[in-house]
């Protein structure tokens, strides 16, 4: 079992919408949980409106070492609180960052990294990766984001989730991106599902 957490101190990052797309995506071939440790709720608030398949369990945690109970699974998704926090580090497999394209959000990611080095000292084993979040295709702003991001010194994942509505209409409406009828995030959704699956077979 691999246990993955969506981790960025900064709020809009994307936790959510990349949470429900891995996890979901994982369950077209996996048995999968979704654990919400974010106090905002987003992925539990999704789950009242959604009927998920019998591969994907969706949970609601009140502290990070609820996660240690968990069993039975090939992964476990995390949604974690929107802060500068360490309570989920000792119980991931892989920490993945959502960034989103501005500098004020490069920024922001930086102490997240290092709260995330901090413990890769201590537990090598964990690894960690960034990804660009409703990334503009095809913009300045974001090939220089993405050169951003390689200075952190983590991998970064080469499958951006972009800016789409279809992602929060599908939510909206208590669909998944892989259920959506829309075949651009479908087809993004198990591309980045793959994408953190080969970084996990590394």
């Amino acid at each position: 079992m691999k246990t993955i957490g969506l981790v960025n101190q900064k709020g809009g990052a994307g936790k959510s919408t990349a949470a429900i797309a891995l996890a979901t995506a994982l369950a077209q071939k996996h048995s999968v949980a979704l654990v919400d440790l974010d106090p905002q709720g987003s992925v539990a608030k999704w789950a009242k409106l959604t009927v998920p398949p019998e591969s994907l369990r969706i949970l609601e945690g009140e502290k990070a070492s609820d996660l240690k109970t968990l069993s039975g699974f090939d992964y476990v998704v995390v949604d974690t609180k929107g802060e500068l926090s360490a309570q989920a580090l000792p119980y991931l497999d892989l920490v993945l960052l959502p960034v989103q394209p501005s500098i004020f959000d490069i920024w922001a990611t930086g102490e997240t990294v290092e709260l995330v080095k901090a413990h890769q000292a201590k537990r090598p084993a964990l690894q960690a990766a960034l990804f660009l979040s409703r990334l503009q295709p095809n913009t300045k702003l974001g090939k220089e984001a993405d050169e951003a991001l390689s200075g952190f010194g983590l991998s970064v994942l080469d499958v951006p989730l972009r800016q789409r509505i279809a992602y929060p209409a599908a939510l909206s409406d208590g669909k998944s991106p892989v259920r959506s009828g829309d075949s651009e995030i479908r087809l993004e959704s198990l591309r980045f599902a793959a994408a953190v699956q080969k970084l996990l077979e590394e």
